[in-house]
């Protein structure tokens, strides 16, 4: 019975050990004026280097800037916000679901006043898959 235990202990353990280095990936952003580009993986200095080094090779030779880290990455979404005099990407990534991603995007939109519009563009699921979104929020207008 004494060697059964670390025996069991061992053939469970081998499994977790399996998990944990094929565990959770982050997702990270970087953006330019032209564009945001991201990618997966476990640790954020690398993940936010090839985000940048995407955007740098996609880009046209524009400055890039990481922007977000998440791990886990959940659930990301991208809404592009319109001001008077130009527009901003706005990134939300660790989400617990789609319909969550949805609604703190929407807050976003609808709770900043600057925002004349926000056009919801991409939801990218836990796996990585894009999902194009074609939809448009008006923000909220203080009552008089």
């Amino acid at each position: 019975m004494r060697l059964l235990a670390p025996l069991l202990f061992a053939l469970a353990a081998g499994p977790m050990a399996a998990a944990a280095a094929d565990g959770p990936e982050g997702i990270g952003f970087a953006q330019a004026e032209e564009g945001t580009w991201w990618c997966r993986g476990g640790d954020a200095g690398e993940t936010l280097a090839c985000a940048r080094s995407k955007c740098t090779d996609e880009s046209g030779g524009q400055e890039c800037f990481p922007t977000r880290w998440c791990f886990p990455a959940g659930w990301s979404g991208l809404m592009v916000a319109w001001l008077p005099e130009f527009h901003s990407t706005h990134v939300v990534c660790g989400m617990p679901g789609e319909a969550a991603t949805r609604a703190a995007l929407r807050a976003i939109c609808e709770n900043t006043p600057e925002f004349t519009r926000c056009d919801l563009m991409r939801l990218i699921d836990p796996e990585g898959t894009e999902q194009e979104i074609d939809e448009s929020i008006e923000p909220r207008r203080p009552t008089e």
